[in-house]
Formats: structure tokens, sequence, C-alpha cells
């Protein structure tokens, strides 16, 4: 070993809370510094890690080997403010630092980074047209008047506007303002679908200066924008991203703006750091002391309590910026229907005709199903057995384009036949609809019309999901069949009606936040009718036409009463453990050490291990312990000592049980 007197913490893209300590060679002493790519081995293993703090006293450092690291790599430094943010999110995670850098900065693209050849196509920068800046209506500058002014305070705003309002246009002027700052603007979405007409509307203003990241993109794309972002010139950017894109270097960054704040897929459960989008995007403001905006035609009651508490100012647009009104909305009995037997298929008789009409008078249709499949169960009519995921417990569906028993956790498949497993009969038939069989129906009620659908069946292919949406968008395609990618963001000119089928299943979820994202659903749904001239109508067909839910949806009125009676968020913390084994006896042991682990921390309010509907997946069988944490100033304290003996309960089994934590798992 050289001797020298240059060491470094290193943070490394694996679950270890410690940042490690290594030498650095004295010929490699005057490169290093915080946020330098290091090459170093662990355990056998060559890694790529990021130096997060240098030390000229070894004396500060304990009495043991401490090995050299093996090159610094020609990379751009990662900046002490993206390591200060990945601290915080791992604190306020329950992960470790390294977990958080392989979101930023997965292994595959790490390796593409540290290339030494590398193409990056050269584009010809356009600046901003100003030919195609929206013009504000009067409503919308009073908006945006309010936002600026709440930034000089130091204040988060929330854009509460119906519908069809054009929070959108505000988006653009809040961003062309950052622009001439010298600053760029982020745009976070919940769907890769939605960044993609999004990119269509920003482009017509920005071009070039547009920006756009997901986890679809290709490696090489990627690393072109990371170029961009890192270099030190007086160009600005608006980026437009799904949630990784908070952690993409933030270089000049001057506005966060999150449309559609409420949407659940802002939330990550898997991997590791299982974070919050939303919430995510504030801590960064908070880090960087800039301006955030959150948007959404129905918040969440987390930003609604917010809002209550004075935590954000909200701004209101409640005039479509088309001057469109608001739809219509029948609900459907389908208990009364099907005694009346005026029903074909999935489909009320009055629905089919409401469709009929809406096409003949050359507008579009919207047919919403919640889930995909052609049947999501088959199931013997002699025996009454049902097929179910070797792997998980839960019933295979069926999906008819490729004649397959699919299981939607896991991914196993296998060809369908008619032949029951239990009783050897061909007496396996379809139960239930999925939107594949939604779509089939229609096209037989319906041979002249063109119907297509649109899930993650068929969007697996990119060119034709844009294909299918810029179909739908100029009114090639009558009536289009979706499940809840449908729903979000997009402005359809000529869609006038938009159906619910199965809506019991929206509501038929064990969640407690489960009433709240149906209402938010229906609403998002109606508020893709009419966003024009033309009065949409929304048709919810369902056997629960009293349900809750219907009844918030059609009155406006969603309570957080329930919440607070039983101490649920918003005005609690929860946190969601899962542990995962194929034993039973050492999920049985697990028990007791949790029990152990909770008490030590002094939490009062917890589960013992909870048995979850989907008791098995991919093998392994899963309990859940629920815990209930005060907001008050012990949180953080709280949550560190139980990260804390997690982990001493992960070495006790040799890591064997998989044991996951989700901090705010809504």
């Amino acid at each position: 070993m050289i001797f020298c007197e240059t060491y470094v913490n290193v943070i490394l893209p694996l679950r270890l809370k410690l940042e490690l300590t290594y030498s650095v060679p004295k010929n490699l002493a005057q490169e290093i510094s915080v946020g330098s790519w290091v090459n170093l081995r662990l355990r056998g293993k060559r890694y790529l890690a990021v130096v997060s703090n240098v030390i000229n006293d070894k004396n500060i450092l304990p009495d043991v080997n401490i090995r050299d690291i093996d090159e610094i790599i020609n990379l751009t430094p990662v900046s002490e403010i993206e390591i200060r943010y990945w601290r915080i999110i791992a604190d306020y995670y329950m992960c470790s630092v390294g977990e958080v850098m392989k979101a930023a900065y997965s292994t595959n693209f790490q390796r593409q980074l540290s290339s030494v050849k590398s193409k990056i196509k050269v584009e010809n920068e356009k600046g901003i047209d100003g030919n195609n800046i929206p013009i504000l209506s009067d409503e919308q500058n009073r908006a945006y008047s309010q936002i600026i002014k709440n930034a000089e305070n130091g204040q988060i705003s929330f854009l509460h506007g119906v519908t069809g309002s054009g929070k959108t246009e505000i988006y653009i002027k809040l961003a062309l303002e950052t622009c001439e700052k010298g600053k760029n603007t982020l745009v976070l979405v919940p769907e890769i679908a939605l960044t993609r007409q999004l990119k269509n509307r920003l482009e017509k203003v920005f071009n070039n200066r547009l920006l756009v990241f997901h986890s679809k993109q290709t490696i090489a794309q990627k690393k072109a924008l990371y170029s961009k972002l890192n270099q030190s010139s007086d160009k600005t950017y608006i980026i437009l991203g799904t949630r990784s894109a908070l952690f993409l270097p933030p270089n000049n960054l001057g506005l966060i703006i999150v449309d559609e704040e409420h949407d659940s897929s802002y939330k990550q459960t898997d991997p590791s750091p299982r974070y919050n989008g939303r919430d995510a995007a504030i801590m960064l403001a908070t880090l960087l002391k800039i301006p955030i905006l959150l948007g959404s035609a129905t918040p969440s009651f987390e930003t609604i309590y917010n809002i209550r508490r004075g935590k954000y100012k909200e701004i209101g647009l409640t005039s479509k910026y088309h001057k469109g009104i608001d739809p219509k909305v029948e609900v459907i009995d389908m208990n009364m229907v099907n005694r009346m037997k005026n029903n074909k298929g999935s489909f009320s008789i009055k629905l089919l005709n409401e469709i009929k009409s809406t096409v003949d008078r050359g507008e579009q249709v919207m047919v919403f199903r919640s889930r995909r499949a052609y049947s999501p169960v088959v199931q013997c009519s002699e025996c009454g057995s049902i097929p179910k995921c070797p792997k998980c417990n839960v019933p295979l569906s069926y999906h008819k384009f490729n004649n397959s028993l699919e299981c939607h956790y896991c991914g196993y498949r296998k060809k369908f036949t008619p032949i029951c497993p239990e009783c050897r009969q061909s007496t396996l038939v379809n139960k239930g609809a999925g939107t594949e069989k939604i779509e089939e129906e229609l096209k037989t009620y319906f041979p002249n019309y063109n119907v297509e659908r649109f899930d993650a069946n068929v969007t697996t292919n990119k060119t034709r999901e844009q294909s299918i949406l810029r179909d739908f968008s100029n009114g090639k395609i009558d009536i289009l069949v979706g499940t809840q990618m449908i729903t979000k963001g997009f402005d359809f000119e000529k869609l006038s009606l938009v159906a619910v089928i199965q809506a019991d299943s929206i509501f038929a979820v064990q969640d407690f936040r489960a009433d709240e994202r149906a209402v938010q659903l229906l609403t998002q749904l109606r508020g893709r009718a009419g966003r024009r001239e033309i009065q949409g109508k929304m048709v919810i067909q369902t056997c629960q036409p009293e349900h809750p839910v219907i009844k918030a949806f059609t009155t406006s009125s969603c309570s957080m009463d329930e919440r607070r009676m039983f101490s649920y968020p918003p005005f609690v913390r929860l946190i969601l453990i899962t542990v995962k084994d194929k034993f039973e006896w050492r999920l049985t042991k697990i028990e007791k050490d949790m029990t152990d682990a909770f008490q030590k921390c002094s939490i009062i309010e917890y589960s013992n291990a909870i048995i979850p509907a989907i008791d098995r997946v991919n093998g392994q069988m899963i309990n859940q312990y629920w815990i209930k944490l005060p907001k008050n100033n012990s949180l953080q304290t709280t949550k560190n000592a139980l990260s804390i003996e997690i982990d001493k309960i992960r070495e006790k089994y040799n890591d064997l049980p998989s044991i996951t934590v989700d901090v705010d798992p809504y």
C-alpha cells in the first residue's frame, strides 16, 4: 500500500448506511474532490462510487487497514447540493444514501457515462418562438400574478384549476419568465404518456430548449440531456419529466412545477427509495430556495390539509380556457338494467344509444374500464375452481389476443386451454370483462366505427402508443377504450362522451385512500369530455348507485372527517413495513422481533403482523406491519431509531427475508 495522507468517504450504490473510507494514492491526491467519481473494490467486486468527503488527517480515522481507490473516473462531478439532497431523501424515506444515488445514476447509466466513446447528436439550438406564446385570460393573469407574489414571499402555491381551465398556459408563462432570469424550469408529470402530449405543446414555444426525461428513454438520450445540463453556458432549458427527473443535476434550476400533484403515480413503490415525487420536489425546492408550484383539478387530502394549515397558498381557476360547459353526469343502475334485460354484454342499451348518437354527430367517445385483459378471471363451470398463479395467490387473467393466462403481479404466463386443472373437464369459462373484451364488444356492436384500445398491453410499443394518441387527437378514432392511462391530462377537442364500465371495481379496494382516489379518478375522467364549446356527457354504469363515492362525486363534496376520526393521513404519518420470505417459520420468528423493535423505539400505535389480501407473490409469503407516528418534533428521531432496529433484524437473519420500509405508503 502506498502511504498517503489523503482519504475519502465514498457513497456506493448499495444499501449501506455507513459511507466507507478509502485512501487516495499520492499521484491522485491533487485531482480528487467532493463529488468526484472513483473506481474501487469492495468484497472482490468493482464499483463506481461518489466521493462525499475528503479527509486530510488520519488521526480522526479508525486504526484499521484502509484500502486504496483504484482510479478517478473522468466524469462530471456530482455537486455538493446533489449529495445533500440524496441525504435528505435517505433520511426521510429510511433508506441508504447509496440507494438514492443508484436511483439518480443507475448502474447501466454509470457504465455509459464512463464510456470513452460517446456520440451525442448536436442539434441546432432554436430560441423561444414568440408567435406561439399563449395569451392568458383575465382570470389566468390574476392567478399568474398571485403565484409570482407567493414566490417572492417564499410561499408554496397550489393552482386549483378545474379540468380544461388552462393550467398549462400558466405553466408556460412562468417557465418563460424563469428563462428570462437565466434559470431552468423543471415540470413534473405523473405518466410517461403525458410527457409525450405535453411535449408537443411546450415544443411549439421552447423548441430545442425543451428537454424530456423519463425511464423509457435510451441511455444515449439520457446522456445527451445530462451533457446539456452540465454545460456551463447562457442557454436555459425547460425540463419535462416524470418523478425520476428530480434526480437530474439541479444546475441552474429556478422553478419546479408539479402537475396533477394528487396522482398516485408520483409514488415510487419499488425499488428503494420509495419516495413521493410531489413531496420530494418540495424538499428539493426548499433545499435550493426556489419557487415551487403544485397544480391539480382534484387536490389530494394532503394538499387540502396543508392549505388549511396555511402552509400552501391556494389560487383558483374556475372557468374553462375554451369556454367549455361542465359535462352532464348520468348514473345508470345496472341492477335495474339487468332485471329489465336492457343490456347487451357489458353495456346498457341506453349507453349504446348514447355512443351511437355521439359518433353519428362527428364527435368521439372514451370508454373507461379499470382492468385490462379479456377477462380478469376464468372459472370452471363444473367444480368452481379458479386457476391461480403458481407463484402468487392471485387469479390468472385471460388475454385473448395471445390466448394466454397471465399473472399481473409476477408476469407468469401460460397458454390457455379450456381444461380445468382440478376436474380435467373442458369447462373453463371467462368471468367479467376487461378492456380487451370491451373493445371486442364495441367492434361487434359498431362494425363501421373505428374502435381502439389504450392499455398496458398496447403501450409496450412506443410507436403504437403514439400512433393511437395522435389518431384519436386527429379524430381518426371514434371510440377509445382504456384503463387509468387515458384519464390524465389529455386534451381531445372532439371528445364529448366519457363512459365508465363496471365502476364498482374502482372503489372495491382495501385502502384507506380508495374513496378519495376513486373521486379523483372520476373527476379527471369527467374533465376529458366537452373541453370546447360542446357540452360533454359522462355516463357511469354501476351496481351501487348509492355508494358514498358516487354521492361524493356527483355532489362535489369529499370529507376528511373519517381520516381525522380514525387517525389516518394527513393527520398522522404512516409507515408500512413489508416482510417477504418463502419460509413461514421465519416470518413467525420475525413477528416477535418486530414487536420488540417497535417497543424499543417507543412507538405507541402499531399493528401486529397482517396478512394482506394478496398474501403470496413470486413464491414468497407476505406479512405487513403498519405504524402510525404523530406529526411532531420527535418524528425523525423515531424513524432513525426504527431504521437501526430493522437493520439489526436484517443482520440477525443474514438478509434472507426481504424487509422493505415504505414511508408515506399512499
